[in-house]
């Protein structure tokens, strides 16, 4: 099957970017598919230009075309009504399209903008469009001469991270019930799995004894960095260590061991030295560090709102109200000193991730695709 990709960003070197869409499209390739990647790519906001043309193989001699044209992008500069950047955007939108060397059979677009942007392309080619929610909170820009009627007839299926996505996408009038499946992210279990602790703490330079919580996200107010490190710096007696993974600002916390951004495919080795996760996030669509961090056997500390319930209960997490410092802290020294419940929690965590991984999603989203696309 010939599948062409819109994504608003892809991975490059360096560039440690939307991973999930890298990781489900390579799946693809894996299974035989033929798959070309469309992200047109704004230079002066990436601050620096990329290579427009990369043909990458996957592990069974498959491979992923990616088109990234560069484009200027001026902010919301306008003559009259007139957008610049709009105008550019679509120009270079034009160009990689123009560039995709096959006839598509389907058209795969992560998020809602990115399936709004492919609609003309799909129809163009009478081919079947699916769109992939899996937005923190979704937010349509609709085109002039675009309304909800045309992607609601449009668009042949949308596959849901999560029940909060697919309710999210109904109730804004982009789909119906009868066009969506809810499959949540998976992880590459050849990558993400649990390891010996004592080992990998040695090869990081860690203390081999000591509790040590690990956060891996942004550094921003959406997934609770500063709560989570405010929660730390309240705690007393016997030491809590942490690994705080995803930026590079300067923290003020105690007992802080690693801080910093690091690749993708390096983020196992952090997980696997800690003895649980905490991440108070306040929006998702469903969080592949979560996910990434049960198959490594870790206990979860995270938000008790409705995009982490298709994958966190009782048997895997402890859910806390994520703007609740005192309950963050809390959750932190229960897990610390019940060492029998924080076993329990990560043979929960690991029971859970067996049922997400990469394989299994991507056979359940082209089982979507092919059962849908006629």
């Amino acid at each position: 099957m010939n599948i062409c990709v819109f994504t608003y960003d892809y991975p490059s070197k360096g560039r440690f970017v939307y991973t999930f869409v890298k990781q489900i499209v390579d799946e693809f390739a894996r299974k035989g598919n033929s798959c070309c990647v469309i992200s047109p790519y704004p230079f002066i906001h990436h601050k620096g230009f990329c290579k427009q043309i990369e043909k990458y193989y996957v592990e069974n001699g498959g491979y992923v075309l990616v088109i990234r044209p560069n484009y200027l992008t001026l902010s919301n500069f306008k003559i009259g009504h007139f957008c610049l950047s709009n105008y550019l955007f679509n120009r270079a939108l034009k160009t990689a399209l123009n560039s995709v060397p096959f006839v598509p059979d389907v058209v795969y677009a992560h998020f809602w903008n990115q399936g709004i942007l492919a609609l003309d392309y799909a129809k163009s080619n009478n081919c079947p469009l699916f769109v992939a929610t899996g937005e923190s909170d979704i937010k349509v820009v609709l085109p002039k001469k675009l309304d909800l009627i045309r992607i609601k007839k449009e668009i042949t299926g949308v596959i849901c991270v999560s029940t909060k996505n697919k309710k999210e996408s109904i109730e804004l009038g982009l789909t119906s019930e009868d066009k969506c499946v809810i499959i949540p992210n998976g992880i590459n279990e050849n990558l993400f799995r649990k390891m010996d602790k004592l080992s990998v703490r040695a090869s990081l330079g860690l203390p081999k004894e000591g509790y040590i919580i690990i956060y891996v996200g942004w550094f921003n107010e959406r997934k609770g960095i500063k709560r989570v490190v405010k929660a730390l710096n309240e705690i007393n007696g016997e030491p809590v260590y942490s690994i705080l993974i995803g930026g590079e600002e300067e923290i003020e916390c105690k007992n802080m061991l690693i801080k910093g951004r690091f690749p993708h495919e390096t983020i196992p080795l952090y997980l696997n030295a800690a003895d649980v996760f905490v991440l108070p996030t306040l929006k998702e669509g469903c969080c592949n560090a979560v996910v990434e961090a049960m198959a490594c056997g870790l206990p979860i500390i995270s938000s008790n709102l409705d995009f982490n319930l298709d994958v966190l209960n009782e048997t895997n997490s402890i859910l806390i109200d994520p703007n609740n410092i005192g309950e963050i802290r809390n959750s932190i020294i229960e897990l610390r000193d019940n060492k029998v419940k924080r076993a329990y929690l990560s043979e929960g965590a690991l029971s859970t991730a067996k049922k997400l991984t990469l394989e299994q999603r991507a056979n359940r989203i082209l089982s979507f695709i092919n059962n849908n696309k006629f």
